[in-house]
Order: structure tokens, then C-alpha cells, then sequence
């Protein structure tokens, strides 16, 4: 019935969808949890105007410090998420010091224009940018054609380490051994569940991330239907980026192949999702969730900000989280530094700063992000902004994150997988094949 299915809605489904794991035809995806009342809102939206006010430039979307104009001047390329938290870091930063001074040159919010201009700044052999905030599949890629640099023995010489970073994060800013961007914040898979329907003993083992696949569908199974709920679970499984990050997480970062694609059919042929799951993107698991119909839902922390909204018939306080059985995705932004820069010293000095303690305070608190240095979870002014921080279940994702596959010719390997592995959720190829094609093609 399933498969029926797919012909008939795919059409439709290809229109939306949020991919916050990045890689597709799609703006960058607001990580604020909707977690600040209207007041802070205001007031974050005010303190960016008066930034803008006092530093936006006459041309080109620049932003410009106001230190001094002795300083050397070092130039980020980064959307403008309309927060205020850039801005602020830039201005923490030039106070920390009075060598360097910033200007912001503000990128597009869509994904796939702000790959296509870096690319052809690269490509040229620009100078233009000396950081660049990228996407975490897109480190592999420019790592390979020699556009970013290498930012080990800058590391070395600050005594920073990989592990002073999100593990995923850190992963997906890896290419041959070598460190090339660092996590200004991760986005991550997590499993959003009715915890007013799910009894307590099982929300506990949810939480704590002590369970498997054959266990999640017997829980799924077991619920759907109570509290006016129509399916148990929904997930990504349309062809499209989505399903290589859900892949990601079934197979365990792609190290049990076969054991992963055997639970995910599992899964998409029972009767806990619904008929036409192998069209679902992010925003029909989003929906399917905040309009109550299903009892579990994979998706990424954006959702948690649409509980309770105008027209939401689950609340936060009907909603837990728990991590994912082989380990949750990492989406989200990393920086790095172009090789072509002709002010590496002084980039890698905001850099660091950007990236480290100080740096993710400002950024996380003022943004509601989620920190990718790893001593900032411990602040008490990123934990205010970001309550998310507070739930055992999001913290425990948060702490076992995964990368995808890190490659020179990602785009092309995506899509491949997602041929591949659709085509074996939708029956038209066994398990046995599709394992010796997936493995194929990650081992190319």
C-alpha cells in the first residue's frame, strides 16, 4: 500500500520541507527553540536595529565596525539571522582586543545561492572573504579544492583541541585527518513524544537512550491510536537529502549498513507509520506532530518553537525528547578560514574567538543557538536562553551527534544514497542488493 502511495503524493511533497540537515534546495534553518517571551524578542530585534543603525555600510550588504581604523580589518561573510547575536560577537570581539576590526559582509539565507556565491569567489581565488560560515556538508568539498585552510597548527598553538568541540560538528569540519572549519552551532537529529501518552517507564528508557530500533517500534506500535493520535511514527523518508541524514542514523553513522536499512523497512512497512511515509519531509513530520496525530516524530530542534503556537494542538508540556537509538545527524553552521586570505592571523584570531567560550556566550545567549564548544553548555546564560538544554533526552543526542559521510564529491554521493536507499524502502530492490550498493558507493 505504501509504495502505491508514493507515486501519487510525490509531486506534492517535493514543494516542502525544512531540510535543517542541509545539502538541498533550501534556505538555512532557524535553530531559535521559540523558548524567549515577546519582550526579549523586541528587545533583540531593537538591539540589532541600533547595530545596524550605528554600522551597516552604504553598499554591497557590509556591515562595518566602528573601531578604530588604525586595526587591520578582517572580513566574515554569514547570513544575517536578524537576532542581534553577530553583531554582539563582532563587538565583544573588538573590545577583547585592539589589533583587528571586523566588517560583515551579510551572505543570503539561501543555502544554495550562498554556496553558488562562495563558490565562485573561490573559484576566482578571492581574497575577498577571510572567514566564511559554511554549511557542515559543504567542508569536505572546499577542503578538497584547496579553497579553506587547514586550521590545525592554529589549534595547536591556542591548545585546542577536537574534543573541546560538538563531536559531529567537529567530524563534518574534518577532511583526511585534517581540521578545516569549526561548529558555530550544531543542529541535530531528536525524537520528539507525547510524553502525556507515553506511560513514565517508557518516557524513562526514551530519555536516556538505552533502547533499540525493535523496541521504539514496539512502542510506537503500542500508542498509536491514544490521545486522538492516527500514527505512531513519522520520519523523513522522501528522496531527498532528509533520507541520508535519517540513513546516517539508522545504519549507526553508516557502520552497520545492512542492520540499518533492515530496521528502517521495518519500520516504513508497519502499521506505526503512515501509508504514504516515503514522501514525508520535514515539514510533514513537523505538522503531523504539533496537530497531534502522531505519537513520536523524528525531526530537528526547530520544532520544539512551533509547540503551543497559534493553531498547535500539542504543547510543550505535552512534548519530551529523546535522543536517537544510532546516534542524531549534525546539521547546523560551521567557520572557516579561506585559504586565500591575506589576513590569516588576524582571522584565526575571531575565529577562535567566535568558536570558543566567550565567543558562544554571546552568540548562544543572545541567539538561542545551540553552543558547538562544548564548555559553553555549562553557562548559565546560554542554559536561560535555550531551555532545551535542561531536558535529559536533548542533551543526551546532543552528546552522541554523528556527520555524514565527509567527501570531495558530496552532492553526487548524496544522491546516489538517496536513490538507492528509496528505492529499497519502496520494494524495489531487497535488502542484500541494497546493502552491496550503499556500501559501494561510501567505500568509492
Amino acid at each position: 500500500m505504501k509504495r502505491k502511495m508514493v507515486a501519487v503524493m510525490l509531486s506534492t511533497a517535493m514543494v516542502f520541507g525544512l531540510a535543517a540537515c542541509g545539502g538541498g534546495n533550501d534556505k538555512e534553518a532557524s535553530t531559535d527553540t521559540g523558548t524567549k517571551d515577546t519582550k526579549e524578542v523586541e528587545d533583540t530585534k531593537d538591539d540589532a536595529n541600533e547595530a545596524d543603525d550605528a554600522g551597516e555600510a552604504a553598499d554591497n550588504g557590509t556591515k562595518e565596525s566602528t573601531a578604530d581604523g588604525d586595526r587591520e580589518e578582517i572580513t566574515l561573510f554569514r547570513s544575517d539571522d536578524g537576532n542581534g547575536a553577530v553583531e554582539a560577537v563582532i563587538e565583544g570581539f573588538e573590545k577583547s582586543q585592539d589589533k583587528y576590526k571586523v566588517k560583515w559582509v551579510t551572505a543570503s539565507n539561501d543555502t544554495d545561492q550562498t554556496r553558488s556565491q562562495l563558490n565562485t569567489a573561490f573559484s576566482a581565488g578571492s581574497s575577498e572573504y577571510d572567514l566564511v560560515s559554511i554549511d557542515t556538508v559543504w567542508a569536505g568539498d572546499m577542503a578538497a579544492a584547496g579553497y579553506i585552510e587547514a586550521l590545525d597548527s592554529y589549534m595547536m598553538e591556542a591548545k585546542r583541541s577536537p574534543a573541546d568541540y560538538n563531536k559531529g560538528s567537529i567530524q563534518a569540519g574534518t577532511y583526511n585527518a585534517k581540521t578545516y572549519a569549526l561548529p558555530l552551532y550544531p543542529d541535530f537529529g531528536v525524537i520528539y513524544f507525547r510524553s502525556d501518552i507515553v506511560s513514565e517507564e517508557d518516557a524513562a528508557k526514551l530519555r536516556s537512550g538505552d533502547y533499540t530500533w525493535d523496541d521504539f517500534l514496539a512502542m510506537a506500535e503500542t500508542y498509536k491510536g491514544q490521545g486522538g493520535t492516527k500514527t505512531g511514527f513519522t520520519f523523513q523518508a522522501n528522496q531527498y537529502e532528509g533520507l541520508v541524514c535519517n540513513a546516517n542514523e539508522y545504519t549507526a553513522n553508516f557502520t552497520d549498513v545492512k542492520g540499518g536499512l533492515e530496521s528502517m523497512k521495518k519500520i516504513v512497512d508497519s502499521d506505526a507509520t503512515p501509508d504514504d511515509i516515503l514522501v514525508y519531509q520535514e515539514s510533514e513530520a513537523a505538522n503531523s506532530y504539533v496537530n497531534g496525530e502522531t505519537v513520536f516524530s523524528r525531526n530537528w530542534p526547530y520544532v520544539w518553537g512551533l509547540l503551543g503556537a497559534d493553531g498547535a494542538a500539542v504543547t510543550q508540556d505535552q512534548t519530551d525528547i529523546a535522543p536517537i537509538p544510532g546516534g542524531s545527524c549534525i546539521g547546523g553552521w560551521l567557520l572557516a578560514m579561506n585559504a586565500k586570505s591575506e589576513h590569516k592571523d588576524g582571522a584565526w584570531a575571531f575565529l577562535d574567538y567566535f568558536t570558543s567560550l566567550e565567543g558562544q556566550r554571546i552568540f548562544c545567549s543572545k541567539g538561542g543557538y545551540v553552543p558547538g564548544f562544548n564548555e559553553a553548555l555549562d553557562d548559565a546564560e546560554v542554559k536561560e536562553a535555550n531551555q532545551l538544554l535542561g531536558k535529559e533526552g536533548f542533551m543526551k543526542a546532543l552528546e552522541n551527534t554523528i556527520a555524514r559521510p565527509s567527501s570531495d564529491k558530496y552532492e553526487e554521493l548524496s544522491d546516489a544514497l538517496q536513490i538507492s536507499i528509496h528505492k529499497f524502502l519502496s520494494g524495489e530492490s531487497d535488502l542484500d542488493a541494497a546493502t552491496t550498493e550503499v556500501e559501494g558507493l561510501l567505500n568509492q
